[in-house]
């Protein structure tokens, strides 16, 4: 019924920024604005302040960031993953061949080079990307990354019975035996040449034969399937326990759906990763916590960031728009949710075109917007 409007309030606490709810940017975005702490009251920003600038970018490294979510990931596999929480948080520890420009607003809509030294160059009347990736990135562990490391990156995809989770671009848009390719974890030496449709004529390109023309590909080779993977360091299913980082963070511990610390990755390099930061010496994320909770450590100071960014609950939401000073220093940014009722348009009498138009006139349209938080958060 229309695109909702999720709150998104940024409080301030000493001199970092304190996010209720949606990220909006890149996590890492966050990390240049988030020192390591402090005390006392930083000025108020303004109401949506955060939405065309970052409010009291600091350089000073040190501290933790804090994220809480009530939920659990579908996965932090780079490669089995369709959260956009997740997608945004896979920034810290990897680097796609692509990637989101890290600013606010629109200026974060462009999609800008990452492992790869500019954006594809497109040859064969459409039907060919070729990508030039960094020659002096490297993993956690000191290894160079290599095109090859981003094809198998991509080859792991294939084998939804290992990695489900994220999405199926690839297996729709390759050519070559992509139709038919198992992914790497199955009979490996019957498919010695791997994904064809996938090519590394060295050890710094890698290139993508489409099975038609699709132009809008650096977009895909955005999401975190293109980050890199060394085939040694894949454990399948286990890999999301540590995925090999190639971004300012690596894993330090994971329990499953508790908590994620990460910790510096030394082999980062702000010269080879400009969209990402890496001022804060450790970031924690909390899973499965109860929503009502993030909210009020958020409020406290507790907590600096709600992980998924869905909203803040009723309770706080009340209680934010209620007080000047913490409306002041709140964001409410659209999140690109869109909130609809679903009719079933084969059962009587619902497949009747005019019956589901009167159903439509005939919604209080008010109500909807109210059961899904007013003016401010239901759109």
């Amino acid at each position: 019924m229309g695109g909702a409007r999720q709150e998104a309030f940024q409080l301030m606490r000493g001199p970092r920024p304190i996010g209720l709810a949606a990220i909006g940017v890149a996590a890492v975005l966050a990390l240049a604005a988030c020192g390591g702490g402090g005390s006392g009251s930083s000025p108020s920003a303004g109401y949506n302040a955060g939405l065309t600038k970052v409010v009291n970018p600091s350089g000073h490294k040190g501290g933790t960031l804090t994220f809480g979510d009530s939920g659990i990931p579908d996965s932090t596999d780079p490669g089995n993953t369709y959260y956009p929480f997740m997608w945004n948080l896979s920034r810290l520890y990897t680097m796609p061949l692509m990637t989101y420009k890290s600013c606010p607003g629109k200026c974060g809509l462009q999609v800008v080079p990452d492992l790869a030294t500019g954006p594809g160059i497109v040859s064969d009347n459409g039907l060919t990307w070729t990508y030039h990736i960094q020659a002096d990135v490297k993993f956690e562990d000191g290894t160079t990354v290599t095109s090859p490391d981003v094809k198998y990156a991509v080859e792991r995809t294939f084998d939804r019975s290992v990695l489900p989770n994220g999405p199926s671009y690839f297996q729709v848009l390759l050519g070559g035996n992509a139709a038919k390719y198992p992914g790497p974890y199955k009979d490996r030496a019957k498919n010695l040449m791997g994904l064809t449709a996938v090519t590394t004529p060295n050890a710094t390109t890698v290139v993508f034969h489409l099975a038609r023309p699709f132009a809008d590909f650096n977009y895909v080779v955005a999401i975190p399937q293109s980050a890199p993977v060394p085939p040694t360091k894949d454990t399948g299913v286990n890999y999301q326990l540590h995925p090999m980082s190639t971004g300012p963070y690596k894993f330090q511990s994971y329990q499953l759906g508790k908590q994620l610390t990460m910790v510096p990755n030394q082999f980062w390099k702000a010269s080879t990763d400009p969209n990402a930061r890496q001022l804060v010496s450790k970031v924690v994320i909390n899973w499965n916590l109860n929503a009502n909770d993030i909210d009020n450590q958020l409020l406290a100071g507790d907590l600096d960031l709600d992980a998924a960014g869905t909203s803040v609950q009723a309770v706080a939401r009340a209680k934010i728009l209620s007080s000047a000073t913490l409306k002041a220093s709140s964001d409410d940014p659209i999140s690109g949710f869109l909130w609809f009722a679903y009719l079933n348009t084969v059962v009587t009498p619902m497949n009747n075109p005019h019956c589901r138009m009167a159903v439509e006139y005939a919604a209080n349209k008010s109500n909807q917007q109210t059961a899904y938080g007013g003016p401010v958060a239901g759109g």
